[in-house]
């Protein structure tokens, strides 16, 4: 056979290796890319699931938030999690694409209806009633149990998915290594027919193919920046093309998928930190902590001085908020420090003039001009700074702007782009919520303190022979004001009426009954009971009250003329006495039942005073803490009262300063009374 017939047969068989060698590798870049979309929809799946797993967080969030406070404004998250749940469960069954995938998405959403069905809404409704099981152990524990479920369920499903990304991508591996196993076949066959042309075949076609088959491997091993140079002819050219294109498209969607899951990710921390107390400032702490720096190099935020200041936010928005939040990277930032005012006017107009503005953002201030202007001479700064991009997030509350966040970037070189508007805007609304309820909060325990404060007696005039040093602490911020009280009322000379209780429940019903339960002590004193009967009439009266709120009562008749004083209590804790000698001891009293019962009798005890002993009568908030015995904190409280005291207002303050907790989870009322010889 000739040369040319060798070649032409040469040429026919390396043209038909190499035509099955591109089919081979073609069919397998085809299987990549299926896998690829595959693996993209386990991804959307996995993103789903997120996305019904932070339904399940706010439907606790808000139940647990309404069940504990009572407050509507958390039913605004628990009911949108609850109506929208049902849908969103069923596009995670529809998404996952295995029987074991579908099999868990349905558990799920089975589990996440019934939690909704049959625990949540009762739940709810039992706390609308009042029903004192909503906050019982049995309750939580029931809700924990159900959660715990559904977090393991959840956990369940993201291991599978998992695993189904792993499988996909040993897929893909597969995939490229058949490819390479293909082409190094058909190349190297195609060598051995043209050991002739050997010289050309390396040049044209083999060191291309080789560079190919290693870039291909490179790609099947992860490495999705690997690219072919496209310096070959015909289809190594279109090979070229063809592998370039497909990398590029993987490394995009990698990137992709990684930005999705860092905002979900972002977005699930935000709602899980922010809001974690009733604190409009710790609050925005937790913004500056949950976006720095992974969103923004710097946050701000800025609440609105009506918002800050007044009772109610007006409707005139106000031409200053105040910094109340401010973090970054680096501590020296040439942005107004926390607790400066800010001008409105600094503001962007949409955010500053319209209800319900969204997020705006300037993705590079270097070329804003009206941000420049808007900003004066600290826009200079702020760009030489290396501020370079910004979003403004405002915050609503019932329609009324009561601040704005701020997003900075200058360590960061990518600006903010539009599709991180609605991240803003989502950490925005959870920080909106969080502040509002705060601002509720504190507004509505400063009114039931000021009520409270009002209702209790500023000065006494006891009677001659007796006198009288009291104390009220109020609970902390964290907490809400009790109905702690006192009384003291001079009856005839050298005899006095002696009064403490502590009104089950916090915040302004609490104080209002306190304010009853006093001015119907203080008429029932002018009529000389002894301390059982008018127990019994303070009793009839709480029953007759609309809410069904118990109460303890002390009440005792001191009388320095004859050195006798007499008790009776309501499930109050026990008085002390301490005897001129400085002994200090519990006067031992029937307990009786809180006031409110009905149907109980009370017991009048007589105990006898030695001129200058001190009567000393106590609420619960003295001796009950957190992580302590009761039985240690009455012996702490004996052992403070022991010893001689000239100084009734020395002790009370001695008192609370040892035996106070810090912070003071409940009111404290003290009311200390010696007797002497009337003059």
């Amino acid at each position: 056979m000739g040369l040319v017939p060798l070649t032409a047969v040469s040429g026919g068989l390396l043209a038909a290796l190499i035509g099955l060698a591109f089919m081979l590798l073609l069919l397998s870049i085809i299987d990549l890319g299926e896998s690829t979309a595959s693996e993209r929809h386990t991804h959307t799946a996995l993103t789903q699931a997120r996305t019904v797993e932070g339904l399940i967080v706010d439907l606790e969030t808000g139940q647990r938030g309404f069940v504990i406070t009572g407050q509507n404004q958390f039913l605004e998250p628990w009911q949108t999690a609850r109506t929208t749940f049902t849908d969103q469960a069923q596009q995670l069954v529809r998404l996952s694409t295995t029987p074991g995938q579908k099999r868990l998405a349905q558990q799920i959403s089975q589990a996440g209806q019934s939690l909704i069905r049959d625990y949540s809404i009762p739940l709810v409704a039992a706390a609308r009633r009042g029903d004192p099981r909503a906050r019982g152990v049995a309750a939580t524990l029931e809700g924990k149990r159900r959660v715990d479920a559904l977090r393991k369920q959840f956990g369940q499903y993201d291991s599978v998915q998992e695993a189904l990304i792993a499988a996909r991508e040993r897929a893909a591996n597969d995939d490229a290594r058949g490819a390479v196993v293909a082409a190094s076949i058909g190349f190297t066959g195609s060598i051995l027919l043209i050991a002739a042309f050997a010289g050309y075949v390396i040049r044209a076609v083999v060191w291309p193919v080789r560079k190919a088959a290693d870039a291909a491997s490179r790609l099947a091993g992860g490495d999705l920046a690997v690219r072919m140079r496209e310096t070959g002819r015909g289809e190594i050219e279109q090979l070229g093309t063809a592998f370039n294109t497909m990398a590029s498209s993987l490394e995009e969607s990698r990137e992709q998928a990684r930005h999705a899951h860092e905002r979900l990710r972002l977005l699930y921390e935000a709602s899980i930190a922010i809001g974690t107390t009733l604190d409009a400032e710790q609050t925005a702490q937790e913004i500056v902590r949950v976006a720095v720096p992974r969103f923004a190099d710097f946050v701000t935020v800025d609440l609105t001085l009506p918002v800050l200041l007044a009772d109610e936010p007006p409707e005139d928005h106000g031409a200053y908020a105040r910094r109340v939040a401010l973090g970054g990277v680096h501590d020296d930032p040439p942005l107004d420090p926390v607790g400066s005012q800010i001008a409105l006017a600094s503001f962007t107009p949409q955010i500053r003039d319209i209800a319900g503005a969204s997020a705006t953002f300037v993705p590079d201030l270097r070329t804003a001009s009206a941000w420049q202007v808007r900003h004066g001479h600290q826009a200079r700064t702020l760009l030489d700074y290396g501020m370079h991009s910004q979003i403004t997030a405002p915050l609503y509350s019932r329609r009324t702007l009561v601040g704005a966040v701020g997003f900075w970037r200058s360590e960061n070189p990518s600006p903010f782009e539009e599709d991180e508007l609605s991240d803003a805007e989502e950490i925005a609304a959870k920080a909106a919520i969080a502040i509002d309820n705060a601002l509720r909060y504190a507004r509505e325990h400063d009114i039931a303190l000021t009520l409270q404060r009002s209702m209790l007696p500023r000065s006494f005039k006891p009677p001659s022979g007796i006198e009288i040093a009291h104390r009220y602490t109020p609970a902390s911020e964290a907490a809400e004001v009790g109905g702690d009280w006192y009384d003291v009322a001079a009856m005839t000379p050298g005899k006095a009426a002696l009064a403490i209780g502590d009104v089950m429940g916090h915040g302004i019903p609490a104080a209002a009954v306190m304010g009853r339960m006093r001015t119907t002590l203080r008429a029932l004193v002018r009529l000389d009971l002894p301390p059982d009967q008018l127990l019994q009439h303070l009793d009839e009266t709480m029953q007759d009250l609309d809410s069904p709120i118990l109460a303890t009562c002390l009440y005792g008749v001191c009388d320095a003329v004859a050195n006798r004083c007499w008790l009776a209590r309501a499930g109050h804790p026990p008085p002390a006495l301490i005897t001129p000698d400085g002994t200090a001891r519990l006067i031992d009293l029937p307990p009786g039942a809180p006031l409110g019962i009905g149907g109980i009798s009370y017991t009048t005890t007589e105990v006898p005073l030695t001129p200058g002993s001190v009567l000393v009568l106590y609420t619960d908030g003295l001796i009950e803490a957190r992580g302590y015995d009761l039985d240690e904190r009455l012996e702490e409280l004996l052992d403070l009262l022991s010893g001689t005291h000239p100084s009734l207002d020395q002790l009370a303050d001695t008192l609370i300063d040892r035996l106070a907790p810090s912070p003071a989870q409940d009111d404290i009322a003290i009311l200390l009374a010696r007797v002497s010889t009337p003059r």
